[in-house]
């Protein structure tokens, strides 16, 4: 492909795929997650990529424990009495994916076998905006528990309510509620659940180590409104464009560090990947019954903002073949077209397995490794 004939040669796989990406890397700055994807285990996406995995195809990620054990004294035997190394694993398993737009009858081929980029560079960038909304979703929804049904091991609720059906209007994000969320963060000890090991923090550019909760504009609404938080936040903040009352962008609350995400807006033919339509990306709410908004199933009864914290290694991320573009005529003479992103990839949070055992007090397997949610009052649908 050259700038001076302004033609991409379809019928190069490796130029066509080059050219797909390189559309897709110029949206990449659009996207929620911007800034957290990287590739180690420190990163709250954590990605790999196996160029030569397709559908179905399993990419491995493994995680190496500290070394955690007591020593032995004078005669004791020592020998034969050693810790051994913790190791833990998860893996994800490759799906295929194609997104379509009809390109009507405005676009042809310049010449033969060549596409003409003026026309379908359109086409690229309309698909790489809807994968960047949807790539954003997939961890929105993974994060609340919706794709794939994969509820969160761990679900923190305030003053004590059991499930979303015991929420009251009283039953709202506040400042007391944040720092119980930070606290269960730091501790490990998240409602009525089991002790476990706390979740890792997220290190950022400036060496801070934090949490990142990610809130609903419903969530950051009754925040603003809470008479302690307006409080605190009317000592701590100063003057300027940078004030986080003014932005109410990002906020910074102790060790938290708090994001605004848009409610989700758009249409779920399932739970499963690749099946949302995304209007706009952000959280989904949930009712009493556990159905998410967004579903042909309407919510009824007890309605909650879901949030979640995540740290270091939430999420992971899988990507086999390189993204494609496909571009294919009507059988009435090509009178009309339709173009595809065609993809392979895997999202899921981390829950790792522990190859020899767990740790006994610390426990990281079986569970969302650096995740929990969190549920708020939001209304009552009669």
């Amino acid at each position: 492909m050259g700038a001076s004939t302004s033609v991409l040669r379809y019928g190069s796989e490796l130029e066509r795929k080059s050219w797909m990406v390189q559309g897709m890397i110029q949206k990449k700055s659009e996207s929620f997650w911007n800034g957290l994807k990287g590739k180690s285990e420190d990163s709250v996406i954590y990605q790999k990529s196996d160029r030569n995995a397709s559908d179905g195809m399993t990419v491995v990620f493994d995680y190496r424990g500290n070394l955690a054990t007591a020593g032995f004294r004078g005669s004791e035997e020592a020998f034969g009495n050693a810790k051994a190394k913790f190791k833990f694993s998860d893996k994800l398993t490759i799906e295929e994916g194609i997104y379509t737009v009809d390109n009507g009858r405005k676009y042809d081929a310049a010449v033969i076998g060549d596409m003409d980029l003026a026309e379908h560079e359109d086409s690229r960038e309309l698909l790489s905006d809807n994968n960047i909304r949807v790539n954003d979703q997939v961890f929105f929804d993974l994060g609340t528990g919706y794709l794939r049904g994969e509820t969160p091991s761990h679900i923190l609720l305030p003053n004590g309510r059991a499930d979303v059906s015991a929420l009251t209007s009283s039953d709202k994000m506040s400042w007391d509620f944040l720092v119980e969320m930070e606290t269960a963060a730091k501790t490990g000890k998240i409602g009525t659940y089991d002790r476990r090991a706390p979740i890792k923090p997220f290190k950022f550019a400036n060496g801070q180590r934090k949490w990142i909760a990610v809130l609903d504009s419903w969530q950051i609404q009754d925040l603003l409104k809470d008479t302690k938080f307006q409080a605190v936040y009317q000592q701590a903040q100063v003057r300027g464009n940078n004030n986080e009352l003014i932005t109410h962008a990002i906020a910074n609350v102790g060790n938290l560090i708090i994001m605004e995400a848009q409610t989700f807006f758009g249409s779920s033919v399932s739970n499963e990947l690749f099946k949302q339509s995304v209007e706009i990306q952000g959280l989904r709410t949930i009712d009493e019954a556990g159905t998410f908004s967004g579903t042909s199933v309407a919510q009824t009864g007890i309605v909650a903002s879901r949030g979640f914290i995540c740290g270091a290694g939430a999420f992971q991320e899988a990507f086999g073949m390189m993204p494609d573009y496909k571009y294919q005529a009507s059988q009435d003479f090509g009178r009309v077209s339709e173009s595809a992103l065609e993809l392979w990839h895997q999202a899921k949070k981390c829950n790792v397995i522990a190859e020899v055992e767990d740790y006994d007090e610390a426990k990281i397997s079986n569970m969302d490794f650096s995740l929990f949610a969190f549920d708020t009052y939001q209304t009552a649908i009669a």
